[in-house]
């Protein structure tokens, strides 16, 4: 009986530290929600740009800039979790291809979903 009654004192305890900093956990979980979004998305973002600079290396040139969504779907594997062509906010990864295809820039509009901000996440190749 002591032992239950012990038990049940700890966890009164543990529930009123969690209740007492619960704007602490919150922050937390948002700072490593967002944490994850970001490195997820630059990991994304280079793999991405690997596959690209294999595809100059392999044809001499980029992908059309209107042709990116084609070429994603013809070299990545489709996934249930979310579009191969967005980041990890939701929104649509943008790329563009130098007129002669052999640059490119491939970025993430961040979490404001905005381009041109500092929160831009950038590749460019090559």
């Amino acid at each position: 009986m002591v032992e239950i009654v012990r038990r049940f004192l700890v966890a009164a305890i543990s529930l009123g530290v969690i209740a007492g900093n619960s704007e602490n956990i919150a922050r937390f979980f948002d700072d490593t929600v967002a944490l994850g979004q970001k490195v997820a998305t630059a990991g994304d973002l280079r793999s991405i740009s690997i596959m690209l600079d294999y595809e100059m290396m392999r044809h001499g040139r980029y992908p059309r800039t209107g042709d990116f969504a084609a070429w994603m779907a013809r070299r990545f594997k489709e996934n249930q979790l979310k579009s191969l062509t967005t980041d990890h906010w939701g929104h649509e990864l943008v790329y563009e291809a130098s007129p002669d295809r052999k640059r490119y820039r491939l970025f993430s509009l961040g979490p404001d979903g905005v381009a041109g901000t500092s929160d831009d996440m950038t590749h460019t190749g090559p």
